[in-house]
């Protein structure tokens, strides 16, 4: 499930400080940046996560009437069928 806005902040904001921690990377200016960086790159991926659950959905609308009538679970089906439309997109869930 593709992240809300408030948690792409506050994951943006603990990536930064653990970068920057850890002395993987060193500031020559706010750590503002930074975070805007990394809170750019991960709304991409909430973007690109929903533009497969779309795709996923309307794979399965096709099937429909199959999966109703085998009594399949839709839950589980869609999990397994995003995934495979993620691997197809070249998408790491």
């Amino acid at each position: 499930m593709a992240l809300r806005k408030r948690e792409v902040e506050l994951l943006a904001d603990k990536i930064s400080v653990n970068l920057i921690r850890s002395g993987n990377i060193k500031l020559n200016k706010d750590v503002s940046i930074l975070k805007s960086i990394v809170k750019d790159v991960l709304e991409e991926d909430v973007q690109k996560e929903r533009e497969i659950d779309i795709k996923t959905k309307e794979l399965l609308k096709q099937f429909s009437n199959e999966i109703e009538k085998e009594g399949a679970d839709s839950s589980k089906l869609f999990i397994m069928a995003k995934k495979k439309v993620a691997k197809k997109e070249g998408f790491l869930l």
